[in-house]
């Protein structure tokens, strides 16, 4: 890989289902008093958690090959991107958040997933030397 094409990026991995805390009208946790402690107030319900956006410099192109369209069965390749890497060097899973313009936001304490500007939707680890990633644009 040329160190030219890489760019500064943040993924998100996932770490599973998290509990929903209630929030004021400007976004912030409420709490409650348990035993002298100030504990947030869950909902109940439950959403995806991310882990703290960790950065990474790599080679994302719009440019999908025939191969990698036809790997991933995608039909329509103008809503999504890839990244190849070293093998190995990326820990990205399908589910797992990307920001390459954007910046990280928060939302009740957590990673706010309608932040990101890519969400994994395809890894072929199969090669020799590289990984390649399929990434779908998150429309705002």
């Amino acid at each position: 890989m040329l160190d030219i094409n890489r760019q500064k990026m943040f993924y998100a991995k996932q770490i599973g289902q998290v509990p929903v805390y209630d929030t004021d009208e400007e976004g912030n946790l409420k709490y409650i008093t348990v035993d002298g402690n100030n504990v947030p107030i869950e909902t109940g319900e439950y959403t995806m958690g991310y882990d703290v956006p960790v950065p990474f410099y790599s080679s994302i192109s719009n440019k999908l090959s025939e191969s990698l369209i036809k790997e991933f069965g995608v039909d329509n390749s103008t809503n999504f991107v890839q990244i190849v890497d070293d093998k190995g060097k990326l820990p990205l899973s399908v589910g797992d958040l990307v920001w390459k313009k954007s910046a990280v936001q928060y939302k009740a304490a957590m990673v706010d997933k309608t932040s990101c500007d890519y969400i994994v939707k395809g890894v072929a680890d199969e090669g020799l030397t590289v990984d390649l990633f399929l990434l779908q644009k998150n429309v705002k």
